[in-house]
């Protein structure tokens, strides 16, 4: 029985042995599913306003102010550039605000992408979730302000 046993005990330390973890080297690199140029289709505000007063109503600026625009540059390099109109946001009554186009500014920095999250290293900019082509940065600015901006890949 002891040969039985010895025979056993061999045997399972073969087997534990040969099903070690076969981590590869090789990871899969996401970054590439970021990397591209970016356009702002979306900013949303929390309340629906009617900016170009042609009687609708709606949450994305884009929709009421032609002069916003943004283009977001993600680089192989794990740099980004990003071009941004401003929104200008003043409250007038309770539920009307003065909402108008301001300045364009120019942001640049250092990217890092983490399973479908963008962050841009930058105080300015909180993480992006990607999801197909679209980048969301959630905001959620209390009334009036900002919910998210959305850029959609070219």
């Amino acid at each position: 029985m002891n040969k039985y046993t010895y025979f056993f005990f061999i045997s399972l330390v073969m087997l534990l042995s040969s099903c070690s973890s076969d981590v590869s080297d090789d990871a899969v690199d996401n970054n590439a599913l970021v990397i591209g140029t970016y356009n702002l289709t979306e900013i949303n505000i929390n309340v629906a306003q009617d900016v170009n007063e042609d009687g609708v109503s709606s949450n994305n600026m884009l929709d009421e102010l032609e002069c916003l625009s943004g283009t977001l540059v993600i680089n192989v390099d794990n740099t980004w550039t990003l071009d941004l109109v401003d929104l200008d946001i003043t409250n007038v009554t309770s539920d009307f605000y003065a909402i108008r186009c301001g300045r364009t500014n120019s942001f640049t920095g250092k990217w890092s992408f983490q399973g479908s999250s963008l962050n841009l290293n930058s105080t300015e900019f909180g993480d992006m979730a990607l999801n197909n082509s679209v980048l969301t940065e959630g905001i959620s600015e209390n009334l009036p302000g900002v919910l998210n901006r959305k850029f959609t890949k070219q």
